[in-house]
């Protein structure tokens, strides 16, 4: 046996040397022939021979990562006359060199055509026009189809059955002697037990053979290397765990901070635990596929993760400038903006890795162009409710914290989010209301007064004179312009009208506070003023009431009444009579003949106002003596 290895050799190092020269000096970067079975075949053999040939000259001796390297660069060529077209993106990097070394095993162990007999370019061209788009190598069920469409429209390349039952094909053939010389033997037994470059062939082979043994296809050390790997994986997202949640209670940027710890450390770990299972550890077959298609699925979920997370942390580090207020309308839109970004950049992440892991992501969207307008008609209310939290923003009529009257209710704001916005009310329940319907009432920002309205009507008994009326008006003008939390330029106090059975006064005038606990206690302080007032006028408040006066009947005023007469009946013979309307003359005439203000008032002295304007053309003085 150990005079047949330099020949081996020998063949191996010919072999590379073909495949070497296949190619054109001047163009190197060609890629190999592919146009036909025959060219697939002997560029895959050639390529996997070169593989053998290094690693048993220099990555078995000298397991360096640039060996390591150098052998993925030589098996590129066996993967790619590999239709992988069925297998999930993630899983290629570990279905494709499994598929690949498999069926090099085979192909060196079965009885293959002679080269004539493998249909080549020239034979792939008949007169009908009619290629053949599938060869099969006799006696089996390997098969080489052409690629029908696409970037590599034309090649033929191993079939995705052959590639999905690569493994079941080495199973059957592997106790048969090699057909054909190759530089390394059993080159699949070396790949299952052997691991990475981190992990050199001469240990493995100085383990105890109990863990050199194949469990499901796996040599015994790589599963409890793989325990191994998990434990201090699960112990690392423990610890970052922890520290993340101590993020609660603190500033909302150090919070986004702390949770942003946990999706990193998982978009870490994938990655890196995917690296040491797959390459180190060197897991194969299905086992492999599996727990890289699972770390993909990780790693893209951290990914969306990370993204969900990075909004909001970056929007607080913006809300944590000194400019923007932590609990201000600027810093509720920069939040609610972000989680809009978020939103939209993890759904594309997790499109992207579900059409890596495999799912028909895009092929789902396009169809849903026919269930649009139903997808539409649902999204409806979502919609409404996203614009109108976006008017909120825009328009600003409230911010967190506000006290606010909305629709019939009072409350004050708690949070304004996407869809709905939350109002505490008076009486502490907590009511939801979507933003399309809050966006559609009228609201009152309470909160926002720069002062407060005192306006009350004061019902005096009917029984109070005219004079105690006068009184308490101008005791109450007193009162409300000298408080000092009144504000004197609207404060007012006046006589507005005969009630069903009071005197009815206003009181009006606005508070200089926006606080409702202080307001409340401004007005009382001038109602409980008010009522003195009252008391000291010597009359009293109104209440509803009826008053029964019984008295004998003294009739009418007979000289008044005759008076009356006999001063129309002189209208008459003038032909004064104002009837329908007064003259121009007599309107005229009686234009400013009333006095007002009315005589003995300050206003009247003060400004000259007691004399009538004609007074220059009538001496008679209509004021009372």
């Amino acid at each position: 046996m150990a005079s047949l290895r330099p020949a081996l050799c020998l063949a191996a190092l010919m072999l590379v040397k073909l495949g070497a020269l296949a190619q054109d000096p001047a163009h190197p970067l060609q890629p190999p022939d592919r146009s036909s079975p025959r060219a697939t075949l002997q560029s895959f053999l050639a390529s996997a021979d070169a593989v053998g040939a290094s690693l048993r000259s220099n990555y078995l001796t000298q397991p360096t990562r640039a060996n390591f390297e150098r052998l993925s660069t030589l098996g590129n060529v066996a993967l790619q006359s590999l239709d992988l077209s069925e297998v999930p993106p993630a899983a290629r990097a570990k279905t494709g060199p499994t598929a690949a070394l498999a069926l090099y095993e085979v192909l060196s162990r079965i009885a293959l055509p002679a080269p004539d007999q493998i249909p080549d370019a020239a034979q792939l061209k008949p007169p009908d026009g009619k290629a053949p788009l599938r060869w099969v190598i006799p006696n089996t069920e390997i098969a080489l189809v052409r690629v029908q469409e696409g970037p590599r429209s034309g090649e033929f390349l191993f079939s995705p059955d052959t590639v999905a039952r690569a493994g079941e094909f080495y199973e059957r053939v592997n106790a048969l002697p090699y057909r054909r010389p190759v530089p390394q033997p059993h080159l699949h037994e070396i790949v299952v037990a052997g691991g990475g470059w981190m992990v050199p062939y001469a240990w493995t082979q100085a383990l105890p053979p109990a863990l050199r043994a194949p469990i499901a296809g796996q040599a015994a050390w790589k599963w409890v290397g793989l325990v191994l790997l998990l434990g201090v994986a699960t112990l690392f997202l423990w610890l970052v765990f922890r520290v993340s949640q101590r993020g609660d209670g603190v500033h909302p940027f150090v919070r986004a901070l702390a949770q942003f710890a946990m999706p990193v450390a998982v978009l870490t770990a994938a990655p890196a635990l995917a690296y040491l299972a797959l390459v180190q550890l060197n897991l194969i077959g299905s086992v492999g596929a599996a727990f890289g298609l699972a770390m993909a699925t990780v790693a893209y979920l951290a990914g969306a993760w990370v993204w969900w997370r990075l909004a909001p942390m970056v929007a607080e580090a913006i809300i944590a400038s000194p400019n923007i207020p932590s609990e201000s309308v600027d810093a509720h839109l920069i939040r609610i903006s972000a989680r809009l970004i978020g939103i939209l950049g993890t759904m594309a992440l997790l499109a992207f890795g579900a059409d890596r892991l495999g799912l028909p992501v895009y092929g789902i969207i396009a169809g849903l162009g026919v269930g649009g307008l139903a997808i539409a008609l649902a999204a409806q209310p979502t919609i409404e409710n996203l614009i109108g939290g976006m008017n909120l923003f825009a328009d600003k009529p409230m911010r967190v914290g506000d006290l606010c009257k909305y629709g019939d209710a009072l409350g004050v704001v708690e949070a304004i989010g996407i869809r709905s916005t939350r109002m505490r009310g008076i009486d502490r329940a907590l009511t939801t209301i979507p933003n399309a319907a809050l966006d559609k009432m009228p609201i009152v920002n309470l909160t926002r007064r720069d002062c407060m309205l005192i306006q009350a009507v004061i019902g005096l008994r009917y029984e109070t004179t005219p004079e105690q009326l006068r009184y308490v008006l101008v005791k109450l003008r007193e009162l409300l312009l000298g408080h000092p939390r009144v504000q004197p330029d609207t404060a007012r106090a006046r006589f507005v009208g005969f009630g069903a059975s009071s005197l009815d006064l206003e009181a009006f005038g606005y508070v200089t506070t926006s606080d409702w606990p202080e307001f409340l206690g401004i007005r009382e302080d001038i109602l409980l003023r008010v009522m003195d007032i009252v008391e000291q006028a010597g009359t009293g408040m109104a209440f509803p009431s009826q008053t029964l006066y019984v008295g004998r009947d003294g009739g009418l005023d007979a000289a008044k009444a005759a008076a009356a007469v006999a001063q129309v009946q002189a209208w008459r013979d003038e032909g004064a009579l104002p009837f329908p309307n007064f003259s121009p003359e007599q309107a005229d005439r009686l234009r400013a003949s009333v006095l007002f203000p009315p005589v003995g008032s300050v206003e009247a002295v003060h400004t000259g106002t007691g004399a009538r304007a004609d007074a220059g053309t009538d001496d008679r003085d209509p004021r009372p003596r």
